[in-house]
């Protein structure tokens, strides 16, 4: 039986704008294949790309078998004179032995160079009434808990291999719960079913979840790479395409990107109609390593026009770097995709068309900030999350929307008249605006 893996619950403190904000999702047993889409919205600076970032770095963690390090200090993650970044997770797990309820928490600190796990916590309850959460794993200030076994109690094998983990993960910035050295000693210590929640989270879980920040889309709008977000059954990742005349790959990724362009090339007519991307293999060469690689160019085919792929707007590039993960929403209820600013440069009517899409007839989860009003428009209201001005509490759900409702114009009304139970917006004034202008104008002029 393939597992399914869904987030239910995020808590985040302390993380860049965000000093304390929670949210959930719409996931229950009930819905493990029915589409999960989850839309932030709000004011500039207010906290929507905080709720990106606590996937990026719940990605890294997740990756620490791979050595994914954490931020380096500098991202400035940490919010203003405080201490401790705190990021709490809740996930409802399907697999062969049942139904569980998952909670992961960590707590991170500024290193020397990155970011470092402080405290970590792994702990789960099966579904079924008058259950109580078990822990399966736990590093804090009082050492090392696997399952019911602390760290001086184990036999001298299972110390070395925590030992080991623990000055791994603090070298190399990664999570210390999720380290592949620990593998052996869950397998000693805890059941056979907690095993498998592990394996459910690092690898089934991880797998799946794609993050797409705003870097990514900012090397794309300077011309520079377009990264091509891969979803393949065996597949996942992305393989960054240099926006120039051509490009070589080793044969494998080039095989991978054919098989992606074949892939979004079926949805990608229905979205821009008539547009198709073609492959245009130009050779095989000898790559530094030894190995065969290809060198080739992608063409953007519209009828019997075929130009090069950069010559296409931001927006077109944008939907064709995303388009494999987006399909894997559709159809994989395990796929857990999150895009930052998923409206920039697309098409208003055509985002809404995509989203309504998805939310419909989807199986799995989608997060994305907008500024973009006509999601609001297409999404129900309890799939959508908005910034307040509370730094104490960030996200907020609108209150008092009907089912009949245009949740845009409640939006709205909450932004210019209030009556939530949070600002959810900062007030600006036209007279103050025009008189800045003018004044940084004279001043300039004075200069």
């Amino acid at each position: 039986m393939t597992c399914i893996v869904r987030i239910t619950n995020v808590e985040i403190t302390n993380l860049k704008n965000v000093r304390k904000g929670a949210f959930h999702t719409n996931s229950n047993f009930t819905t493990l294949e029915k589409a999960d889409v989850i839309g932030f919205y709000g004011q500039n600076g207010s906290g929507k790309t905080a709720a990106v970032e606590a996937f990026n770095l719940l990605k890294a963690l997740l990756s620490a078998n791979q050595d994914v390090s954490l931020p380096k200090i500098t991202s400035n993650l940490l919010y203003f004179k405080e201490k401790l970044i705190g990021l709490k997770f809740e996930f409802i797990v399907e697999n062969e032995f049942g139904e569980y309820f998952v909670q992961y928490s960590v707590s991170l600190s500024p290193g020397r160079v990155k970011y470092r796990v402080l405290e970590e916590e792994i702990s789960y309850r099966e579904n079924k009434e008058h259950t109580s959460f078990k822990s399966l794993i736990s590093k804090g200030e009082n050492g090392v808990l696997i399952g019911n076994k602390k760290g001086q109690e184990m036999d001298e094998s299972d110390r070395v291999s925590v030992m080991v983990a623990n000055r791994m993960a603090v070298t190399n910035s990664t999570s210390f719960a999720f380290r592949e050295e620990l593998k052996e000693v869950f397998e000693g210590l805890l059941e056979e079913q907690e095993t498998e929640l592990m394996k459910n989270l690092s690898s089934d879980f991880n797998r799946d979840l794609h993050v797409i920040d705003t870097i990514q889309y900012g090397l794309l709008i300077a011309n520079l790479v377009m990264p091509f977000s891969v979803h393949l059954e065996k597949k996942r990742g992305s393989i960054p395409y240099e926006m120039q005349d051509t490009m070589v790959l080793p044969t494998g990724l080039f095989d991978t990107i054919d098989k992606v362009v074949g892939q979004t090339n079926i949805v990608l007519d229905t979205i821009i109609p008539g547009l198709q991307i073609k492959i245009h293999q130009i050779n095989k060469q000898t790559l530094s390593d030894g190995n065969e690689g290809i060198r080739f160019e992608f063409l953007s085919v519209k009828g019997e026009v075929e130009l090069p792929l950069r010559s296409e707007s931001e927006g077109t590039l944008k939907i064709i770097s995303i388009l494999s993960t987006l399909i894997a929403v559709y159809n994989n209820p395990n796929a857990c995709v999150v895009i930052d600013e998923l409206d920039a440069g697309i098409f208003e009517y055509l985002l809404g068309e995509i989203l309504e899409v998805l939310n419909e007839n989807a199986q799995g989860q989608l997060f994305f900030t907008s500024h973009n009003l006509r999601i609001v428009e297409v999404l129900p209201i309890q799939n959508l999350w908005f910034t307040t001005l509370n730094e104490n509490d960030r996200y907020h759900q609108l209150k008092g929307v009907k089912r009949l409702d245009n949740a845009r114009d409640v939006y709205l009304r909450a932004v210019q008249l209030g009556g939530q139970t949070e600002e959810v917006y900062a007030e600006t004034n036209l007279y103050d605006i025009k008189m800045a202008f003018r004044k940084a104008g004279i001043a300039h002029d004075d200069n």
